[in-house]
């Protein structure tokens, strides 16, 4: 039990301890990642991973120095500081919006997890990543399905089929905002394009925005929405 609530670094004799922590970190980040990646986001695996690792390694960095110049804080306080600048990278000013402030909200959330993981408390590290991963899973598609649903909404569109592809990018999207593909009724034009009737329940935030990906998709030809 004392390997949950002690530091490691009091428990390991180095240089066992930064290795570990540094692996628990890139843990972390990677299984938080991995739901970015798997959504298609600006900061994916890669990143968050990189983002945990950095913060560890800076906190025990940070540690190094309460004993030959001075305050350790000031290295934390530069890593809230500046994992500002990396989540701003992310917001993006669409038609509908800021969009991105999910993203960044996680950026910000695995720096600190990366954080406490290089202050030796790998145990709440990972506690609080599988806190976050079950944010932005379970209580997304609670988010998507369920609060502030609007009544049932049917579009039609057109698209150009272009050997299948479009017909994958499609699924794609249906899946990201949770709409059933059993709820797709299909028909082939004479023309060789492709006619669906979308049935869907969805927030008004997230029809506009899935509208709105529809419009900015090239090989979709047109969109009639029917409430």
């Amino acid at each position: 039990m004392i390997w949950f609530v002690e530091s490691w670094h009091l428990l390991l004799p180095k240089p066992w301890a930064p290795v570990l922590l540094a692996l628990v970190a890139v843990l972390c980040g990677s299984w938080i990642g991995s739901e970015r990646e798997r959504r298609e986001k600006p900061a994916g695996l890669r990143t968050m991973a990189l983002v945990a690792l950095g913060a560890a390694v800076f906190t025990m960095v940070g540690f190094s120095f309460t004993t030959s110049t001075g305050d350790s804080g000031r290295v934390a306080a530069q890593i809230v500081a500046g994992i500002g600048f990396l989540g701003a990278g992310v917001l993006m000013r669409g038609s509908s919006g800021v969009q991105g402030m999910t993203t960044a909200a996680t950026i910000w959330i695995v720096a600190a997890i990366g954080m406490a993981v290089g202050a030796g408390y790998a145990p709440a590290g990972l506690g609080m990543s599988i806190l976050v991963r079950t944010l932005l899973t379970l209580v997304g598609r609670w988010e998507l399905s369920h609060y502030g649903a609007t009544r049932e909404t049917a579009i039609t569109i057109v698209f150009e089929p272009d050997h299948g592809k479009t017909e994958i990018k499609l699924e794609r999207l249906l899946e990201e905002f949770l709409i059933s593909r059993n709820a797709v009724q299909q028909t082939n034009e004479a023309d060789g394009r492709v006619r669906w009737v979308i049935l869907f329940r969805l927030t008004e935030r997230h029809t506009r925005e899935f509208l709105l990906t529809l419009v900015n998709s090239p090989e979709v030809l047109s969109i009639e929405r029917k409430v």
